[in-house]
């Protein structure tokens, strides 16, 4: 018998996600202590610096009331594009310097 019971995976709230990021950011207390005195885990709160950081408030309010991803997806297709090219570049390089280790060899 399986006596381990599945944690139940609680929604932050947004005050609570900003009391978190205020604690660290401002009053400069660590993770560790601030994520032991929620009861969270130490990485929802790296998460939620991050998004603070990057977006302010509005990165702390819960996905579910994210509405305006649209805005973001041209310029995420835009970096894929990017990383397509520089990732096919980067194979180019590689053959060129296989190619360059072949020369060397039959000189």
């Amino acid at each position: 018998m399986n006596t381990h019971k599945k944690k139940i995976k609680r929604q932050n709230t947004f005050d609570e996600k900003l009391y978190a990021v205020l604690e660290v950011l401002e009053k400069k207390r660590s993770n560790q202590d601030v994520a032991e005195e929620m009861n969270i885990h130490i990485n929802s709160l790296s998460n939620w610096l991050r998004q603070y950081r990057n977006f302010g408030k509005k990165g702390l309010e819960s996905n579910y009331d994210k509405t305006d991803v649209s805005e973001h997806s041209d310029e995420i297709k835009r970096l894929r594009e990017i990383e397509k090219k520089y990732n096919e570049q980067q194979d180019h390089i590689e053959i060129l310097k296989k190619f360059q280790a072949f020369l060397k060899e039959s000189e």
